[in-house]
């Protein structure tokens, strides 16, 4: 989203090797919470010094929201018009990773929302775009303002289920499930019950439901069909099925190619299973994501390529960009960084702490344990480690992970215990 574009590396040797000791200390330096190393504006060495790739029109998506665009300027009071653009927008931004798209898609419908009453349909789109940045507690407000208005509005049902399976609020995802079921259909209330299911001890039910809701293959759009194959992955995941999770997140990616949501868990996945070497051509034209760059910066670094000390500085300046723009979407990710490119434990669990109190997936709590172990501070991931048993939830890196933090818990109750024996 933000700096260079570091694919194109042609004819930047010298400049590396003039920065290569100067980079040494910095990022050793850099502290994401807020060093000013990145103020100073970025001046381009040359005149072809490749800033932000610019989409193309060749894109279909972009074709889409370019006709779309050129259609609302001559016809700025067609509501249904703005929200379809305002859609096509925020569904671009998360396919490249790039939240400019939600800024565009809140333009188009700023109107509406400053209307003493605005549509419900315009309030869900607005929640939308908050959910993207994060701003999950707004995003609610608004969600609840959509539902007085229109108490069957199937997408404020949907995202608000979204909502409590991200921040673990099962109980009450179980209830928007329900509730998007009566709204928007059997097929989508099934795929929502299934997708939570995956995060309470039911992986096995969760893939079979998916299964299930996906038995009407060609008949659903593409995007849903890649959707619901992402969540098999996902499912799959939990059951410790490497397999078949492989398989599921090629079908999505076959699917929805150019998905950064997808390309990013498929990179995980590689990463986990050893197989850096696979991520890089993977994410070789996504590099303009913050998510898929932090990605290629993790290959790089379980591979010792040589680019890896710019690469991290880079991603670190781009965090730093971040914050100064207010920027708190990539609570996970800055933790991640912390944790596996600046192998700082303490900043890493801090950070972490942080970003579990907002959201609760799989990765956010384990990035928590990793941290609180890494940091020597078992304490800290008490409330996940509760969490964990009261939801049951499943995942086989999990495993070791919380059997590790149980015995650091309980070794200073045992020694106190055999001292008081012994004495």
């Amino acid at each position: 989203m933000i700096g260079s574009h570091p694919q194109d590396r042609s004819g930047r040797s010298v400049l590396r090797s003039v920065l290569a000791g100067v980079l040494a200390l910095l990022v050793q330096t850099i502290a994401i919470a807020g060093s000013p190393a990145f103020r100073a504006p970025f001046t381009p060495a040359r005149d072809d010094e490749m800033l932000q790739l610019v989409p193309s029109t060749k894109d279909p998506a972009v074709a889409t929201f370019i006709d779309l665009r050129s259609r609302f300027a001559t016809a700025k009071n067609d509501l249904a018009l703005a929200l379809q653009l305002a859609d096509v927008y925020v569904d671009y931004g998360r396919q490249v990773g790039d939240a400019h798209y939600a800024g565009y898609a809140e333009a188009v419908i700023a109107p509406w929302l400053a209307a003493a009453s605005p549509p419900a349909q315009v309030l869900v789109t607005q929640a939308t775009i908050l959910q993207y940045r994060h701003q999950f507690g707004d995003a609610r407000v608004l969600l609840a303002r959509a539902l007085k208005v229109d108490s069957r509005e199937a997408q404020a049902w949907m995202t608000l289920a979204t909502l409590d399976m991200v921040q673990g609020d099962y109980p009450a995802a179980g209830k928007d499930c329900v509730q998007v079921s009566a709204t928007a259909g059997f097929g989508w209330g099934l795929a929502c019950s299934a997708n939570l299911r995956s995060y309470t001890g039911n992986a096995r039910q969760s893939l079979l439901l998916l299964q299930q809701a996906g038995l009407g293959g060609g008949h659903l759009p593409s995007a849903q069909q890649a959707w619901l194959q992402g969540l098999m992955a996902e499912s799959a995941l939990r059951l410790g099925d490497w397999p078949l999770a492989e398989k599921c997140y090629r079908a999505a990616l076959a699917l929805a190619p150019q998905d950064n949501f997808l390309l990013v868990n498929f990179a995980d996945f590689l990463l986990d299973r050893g197989r850096p070497a696979e991520v890089l051509p993977l994410l070789a034209t996504h590099a303009q994501s913050d998510t898929a760059f932090l990605r290629i910066v993790l290959a790089e670094s379980a591979l010792h390529a040589k680019q890896t000390q710019l690469d991290t500085w880079t991603m670190a300046a781009r965090f730093e960009a971040l914050r100064q723009r207010g920027s708190d979407f990539f609570g996970r990710e800055q933790a991640r960084f912390a944790l596996e490119l600046q192998h700082d434990p303490a900043a890493a669990l801090d950070l972490a702490r942080r970003n579990w109190q907002v959201q609760r997936e799989p990765w956010d709590t384990r990035l928590l344990l990793e941290a609180a172990l890494a940091a020597d501070q078992p304490k800290a991931a008490v409330e996940a480690l509760e969490f964990i048993q009261k939801y049951k939830l499943e995942d086989p890196v999990l495993e070791p992970l919380v059997a590790e933090l149980r015995v650091r818990l309980h070794a200073p109750a045992v020694a106190a215990a055999l001292s008081e024996k012994n004495n």
